[in-house]
């Protein structure tokens, strides 16, 4: 390989792993993670997704027929 080739091929890589780091890591759980970690029923968790106080999108996110929700999201919540 060229020198100009390795420096092109050296400039992608960096530019991915900048791009990686400033992605946010979303970590999904499913309902009995989210019951556990709010420490309510499905009932409950339930409840608050069909009266909007979880909001689609920004809480939780339907994949399919499966809903997941979003753990950071949920920690932000629990703590306000």
């Amino acid at each position: 390989m060229d020198e100009d080739y390795k420096r092109k091929i050296d400039e992608i890589f960096k530019r991915v792993n900048e791009i990686d780091h400033k992605t946010p890591e979303l970590s999904l759980i499913n309902e009995n993670d989210a019951v556990k970690l709010l420490g309510v029923t499905k009932v409950t968790l339930n409840s608050w997704r069909k009266s909007n106080v979880l909001i689609k999108q920004k809480h939780y996110i339907r994949i399919g027929r499966s809903i997941r929700y979003k753990r950071e999201e949920l920690l932000n919540y629990k703590n306000n």
